[in-house]
């Protein structure tokens, strides 16, 4: 199923674009270095993160098929992909802050912006307000309210990402300057695409890197990112300001955020 297209946007919703990464036969094995000093509380962003559900499996599309550039990634997360799609590059970054603010019973904090500009939370939803298109306009409709389940959640997220994108998405970031974890490296547009950090460390010569995460399209496993320039040391990858090339993308004009 696509994404809802307005007229009014149709030139700004995002996909994602695999910008001529060469493919490569093996994965080379992980080996992690000194993990980075900092602490993080339990019940922080950052350590969700760092606690992701990670499996050593093939990456699937949303109709179970094993997607055909395997060698992109280490890892997948165990998060449901769903059967439509949905949850491409911006839905997955989406998915994990929801799923975050699931665990820690932040109902209330749950909400996106769509690219038509409305705020739409997992409360509305759940008290039966409904999105509809009307033309090139999106209005709100009533139904029958629901409970506030992870199942009802996961049907909240597939409206979301109907109509959010990278571009609604960069909007509600917060700025920032600093490569560390919960970091989006994004870049808005169609197409566009991003990822997040999701774990920080030390290699042997006391050179911060990072582990990445993201998603894609069509929509796809969300997937830790290898890094084939680290051979023996992957997935973490040395980030500074300047071009920053992954498995999957090239990014040259892209922004850097953080959610609230």
């Amino acid at each position: 199923m696509q994404k809802i297209i307005f007229p009014f946007c149709l030139l700004l919703l995002a996909g994602c674009e695999n910008s001529s990464i060469s493919n490569v036969e093996a994965i080379p094995l992980v080996k992690t270095p000194k993990i980075s000093s900092n602490v993080y509380d339990k019940n922080s962003l950052p350590y969700f993160l760092q606690h992701l559900p990670e499996v050593n499996k093939p990456i699937l599309d949303y109709k179970g098929n094993p997607i055909e550039f395997q060698q992109k990634h280490t890892a997948i997360l165990t998060f449901d992909v769903g059967n439509r799609d949905l949850q491409q590059c911006a839905d997955a970054l989406m998915r994990l802050r929801a799923e975050y603010l699931f665990s820690q019973n932040r109902y209330n904090e749950i909400g996106f912006h769509f690219v038509s500009g409305q705020y739409y939370t997992w409360m509305q939803y759940c008290k039966g307000v409904r999105p509809k298109s009307a033309g090139n306009k999106v209005v709100f409709i009533k139904e029958n309210p629901c409970r506030q389940t992870h199942e009802t959640l996961r049907k909240y997220l597939d409206i979301v990402y109907n109509y959010a994108s990278t571009i609604s998405l960069a909007k509600e970031l917060k700025p920032t300057n600093n490569f560390e974890i919960g970091t989006v490296i994004i870049h808005p547009g169609s197409p566009g695409h991003c990822f997040i950090i999701s774990d920080e460390a030390i290699n042997s010569s006391g050179e911060k890197v990072f582990k990445l995460v993201e998603g894609y399209t069509p929509a796809q496993s969300i997937y830790v990112l290898r890094n084939p320039e680290a051979i023996g040391n992957s997935p973490w990858y040395p980030l500074k300001k300047g071009i920053i090339t992954t498995a999957s993308c090239k990014f040259i004009n892209y922004q850097m955020g953080k959610f609230e």
